[in-house]
């Protein structure tokens, strides 16, 4: 009797004091979870933001460079890529995705060619790409640097409530580029 009288005993003081720390570590689980939502939210609206300036920089840029003779090329050149890059996320078949990649290499070799050309025969057209490149560095410069800032600082959150993330990265197009910026992925709680 005595045996059983413990036995519940110790039952009624493990689900008396046990299950709130249960409790607590799911809440500290789910904050964690929140905080890793709300910087890939944040990390999503500052993307789409750099893509805004971005589309605008090179807008601009094409707009200025249009009174180049020969510039032309380039915006054609440059406009076919973006439609191939979207015709590319969307292509299931193996043999076109290929030949579509093998398309997107050869415009950016002529693009590259098309601009050593006219940077040869115009000043202008050397200073204002120049330009537009350093911008659209920059612009991509911070964006990387303010992401990698936001995932550091909520991994470390995380971990300090008990959720393991990690950087995860996610290819992005900026402009004609495309770079790796780093959302965060949950692996363990």
């Amino acid at each position: 009797m005595k045996k059983s009288i413990v036995l519940l005993f110790t039952i009624f003081l493990t689900l008396a004091f046990g299950s709130g720390a249960f409790a607590s570590e799911n809440g500290d689980v789910e904050e964690a979870l929140m905080i890793i939502d709300e910087t890939n939210a944040t990390i999503d609206a500052e993307i789409d933001k750099a893509v805004a300036e971005a589309d605008q920089l090179q807008q601009e840029y094409f707009e200025d460079i249009q009174s180049v003779e020969g510039a032309d090329v380039i915006i054609s050149l440059r406009e076919e890529q973006t439609s191939l890059e979207a015709q590319l996320s969307t292509e299931t078949d193996a043999d076109a995705t290929a030949v579509i990649k093998e398309r997107l290499a050869a415009i950016d070799a002529q693009v590259i060619e098309e601009e050593n050309k006219l940077s040869e025969q115009s000043d202008y057209f050397t200073e204002r790409t120049a330009e537009f490149h350093t911008e659209l560095d920059q612009l991509i410069h911070e964006l990387d640097i303010l992401t990698r800032n936001m995932t550091a600082k909520a991994i470390e959150k995380a971990a300090e409530l008990g959720v393991t993330a990690e950087c995860e990265w996610k290819l992005v197009k900026i402009a004609h580029q495309w770079v790796w910026i780093d959302p965060i992925r949950v692996v363990g709680a």
